[in-house]
């Protein structure tokens, strides 16, 4: 079949990216369940959702040029009922960082199309230190973050406009640690503006970029995967809302 080489994947990588997963999200529902003890849950809580924008540094950069967009958010939970110093929570962001959509035709004279995004899917688990200032206008804080990322390129396949088949090009999972620093502005008792700045280390992953696939010059009818090998470190801005929940 046309695309049979874009659906091919190696064991080896596939079976490493399987067991990151599981042990990760292991770590985050046991985080889960903590947060979530009887215990826990009538602390007043914060939750977020927020736009971002991130930037690749060092060898990520060098290897893409893309710089990425998406969505956020994050769920806290101070470690006493008072207003304590010091939340415990989880933190998720989906950002894509590369589209690109090209038309072919196939060795049968068939016109179609292949519409590629490159995405980050990140998870951390998180430590907040913020100074007591409950009736404060505005106040700082910095967090500490350990989790991971999960790099993929998915395919699709169109035809006249119909989508005629969806596949990952690649996919690669790295572990990620760092830290943020940001601003709470209240807009009201419950609601906040929240302004942060994120800086992450992530481990060597496999992925690819917007320019990464491109067809063959001696087999027109077949693609060359350039599969890129580096750290991922990303410096990530964020602007979003802090709803304050009793």
């Amino acid at each position: 079949m046309k695309h049979l080489a874009a659906r091919i994947y190696k064991l080896s990588t596939k079976l490493h990216n399987l067991f990151s997963f599981h042990s990760y999200f292991i770590l985050l529902i046991v985080l889960g369940v903590f947060l979530f003890s009887p215990q826990k849950i009538f602390a007043q809580v914060e939750f977020n959702l927020r736009l971002q924008t991130g930037f690749p540094l060092e060898e990520f950069a060098e290897n893409n040029e893309s710089v990425a967009f998406g969505i956020g958010g994050l769920f806290l939970v101070p470690i006493t009922e008072d207003a304590s110093v010091v939340s415990v929570g989880l933190d998720a962001s989906y950002m894509i960082y590369g589209m690109k959509s090209e038309d072919y035709i196939d060795n049968n004279g068939f016109d179609y199309t292949l519409n590629t995004n490159n995405n980050i899917f990140e998870s951390f688990a998180m430590v907040r230190f913020k100074p007591r200032w409950v009736d404060a206008f505005i106040y700082p804080y910095v967090d500490g973050l350990v989790g991971g990322r999960y790099i993929y390129t998915r395919t699709t396949e169109e035809e006249d406009g119909e989508e005629l088949d969806a596949f990952i090009e690649q996919d690669g999972f790295s572990f990620a640690y760092g830290g943020a620093g940001g601003v709470i502005i209240s807009l009201s008792e419950e609601i906040k503006l929240d302004i942060r700045g994120v800086y992450t280390q992530g481990s060597k992953a496999k992925y690819l970029t917007k320019t990464s696939i491109y067809p063959d010059p001696l087999f027109p009818d077949e693609f060359v995967y350039d599969i890129k090998n580096t750290r991922t470190d990303m410096l990530t801005f964020q602007v979003g809302l802090t709803f304050f929940i009793e």
